[in-house]
């Protein structure tokens, strides 16, 4: 019995049911993750024989966390999230060393659902564009092809994912880092509504865009988690009925890879062969694109000022901080007001019934070489910046709605494409629902070629963009 291959729902029925122990399962995910680790580099930071012996606690006495709904299911914490006692270093040199006192809120609530953490999971540079490597860890790759990026910034947890070496994973957004890795990696990403978590701090009021989320590799492994970080049970049943569906895989204007073009239309004609009622159209999401970097700036000069001349940063978070600092009050108080507009701007959109889902591209590309550190040019538009190849994700962050990518198609060369279904403020469980129904239209995932991966010579692949 492969335990590390089936999806998080089945091995929490076998773990119930005590046809297999918590032992048996953290043994298959490190097997798996010895296997691959090597080439991908998902985790970083372990601790096996920690994991162990809380699998062991777990197995010796059934009181132990009794009913928790995570219980006996492996995972390991993103890079951001502090973890008590192990090494947590933001993936940067800055902190290098550093291992936190005390457990990041969510994670300290994940502990209580029963997961057993077996370590931590890569992440770019404070959590700064959809690439995973930074000079404290290195580089993460994609299991699909090692030569091209695991994209981010919740990298480390897709990969870890789609080798099946944890059963879950969490991770945050701002700009998409819980979708653009799913995506890159066929595994389901899904970005709560914005404040729904209620153990994520809140720095400031005018900050609501960056969220917790979990991953998983099916709707109903996302379903398991969302519920364990809401403390409410969530439904992964499939909607019934036919839902009324808009479609614009561009947002309207954005370049899109035309591989990425096509798999997203491909999936769209899916859903109409299966009696899902597919309409052109899009919410009006302008100004959401301005919006997006002034708040994000905000964000980050709130929370790392300090490190605004700090060499040993990378160039790319250091203009987010600088970018925040400069902001005056007027141009704030226009970047609120613009988020607000957008969130009534999506409602509407919603309203009356009009429709049930917004489906678009979740990433502009697909998984791109290692080597580059971020898309200056998509489908012949050159772009300026290093978050702007994200804005099919970023876009759709403003107006603070749900959205998940969900694995829809591959390219030519049999890479994952993810398709993101978003909807209405506070509609997280609706959405689940008809993402289910999407999977049962679109089929599982595959996994990746793991034996493939098993035999390849980490130094005969191409180097990152740190070298």
């Amino acid at each position: 019995m492969d335990l590390a291959g089936f999806p998080a729902t089945q091995q929490k029925a076998l773990l119930d049911s005590g046809r297999a122990s918590c032992r048996e399962l953290l043994a298959a995910c490190r097997t798996r993750a010895e296997l691959t680790e090597p080439v991908v580099n998902a985790i970083p930071t372990v601790d096996w024989e920690a994991a162990e012996m809380l699998a062991g606690r777990l197995d010796d006495d059934p009181m132990l966390l009794e009913g928790a709904p995570l219980r006996g299911l492996v995972t390991a914490h993103k890079d951001l999230s502090d973890t008590a006692g192990m090494r947590t270093t933001y993936g940067s040199p800055v902190f290098a060393d550093h291992v936190p006192d005390t457990d990041a809120p969510l994670v300290a609530h994940l502990r209580r659902c029963g997961l057993v953490s077996v370590g931590k999971t890569n992440t770019p540079e404070f959590g700064k564009g959809s690439h995973t490597f930074n000079p404290v860890h290195g580089l993460t790759r994609n299991p699909w092809d090692p030569r091209l990026s695991a994209g981010g910034s919740s990298g480390g947890a897709a990969v870890a994912l789609a080798c099946g070496s944890v059963s879950v994973a969490d991770g945050s957004d701002l700009g998409g880092s819980l979708r653009n890795p799913g995506s890159f990696n066929g595994v389901v990403g899904f970005r709560p509504t914005s404040g729904s978590i209620p153990h994520d701090v809140v720095r400031d009021p005018r900050i609501r865009m960056p969220m917790s989320g979990p991953l998983g590799r099916t709707v109903a492994d996302v379903a398991l988690v969302l519920g364990a970080m809401t403390d409410a049970a969530v439904s992964a049943a499939p909607a019934p009925g036919k839902p009324r569906v808009a479609y614009s895989p561009d947002l309207g204007d954005l370049p899109l890879d035309p591989e990425v073009r096509a798999a997203t239309q491909r999936a769209a004609d899916l859903l109409a062969d299966a009696g899902w009622d597919i309409v052109e159209a899009c919410p009006d999401l302008s100004g959401a694109d301005l919006c997006f970097e002034d708040l994000r700036g905000l964000f980050m000069a709130l929370t790392s000022a300090d490190l605004a001349d700090d060499e040993r940063v990378k160039a790319t978070a250091r203009y987010e901080i600088s970018l925040g600092l400069t902001l005056g009050a007027d141009r704030i108080t226009a970047a609120v007001e613009a988020e607000d507009r957008l969130r009534a701007n999506w409602d509407r959109f919603f309203s009356a019934g009009r429709f049930d889902l917004f489906i678009s591209a979740t990433s502009q590309v697909p998984p791109f070489p290692v080597g580059l550190e971020w898309i200056s040019e998509v489908d012949g538009v050159r772009l300026d910046h290093y978050t702007h190849w994200m804005r099919s994700c970023s876009r759709i962050t403003v107006p603070g709605g749900p959205s998940m990518s969900l694995p829809a198609g591959f390219t030519a060369n049999g890479l994952p494409i993810g398709i993101q279904l978003s909807g209405p403020l506070g509609g997280d469980h609706s959405l689940i629902a008809l993402a289910a129904a999407a999977e049962d239209v679109f089929g599982p995932c595959p996994a990746p070629d793991l034996g493939a991966l098993a035999v390849l010579d980490p130094a005969s692949l191409p180097p990152g963009p740190l070298g």
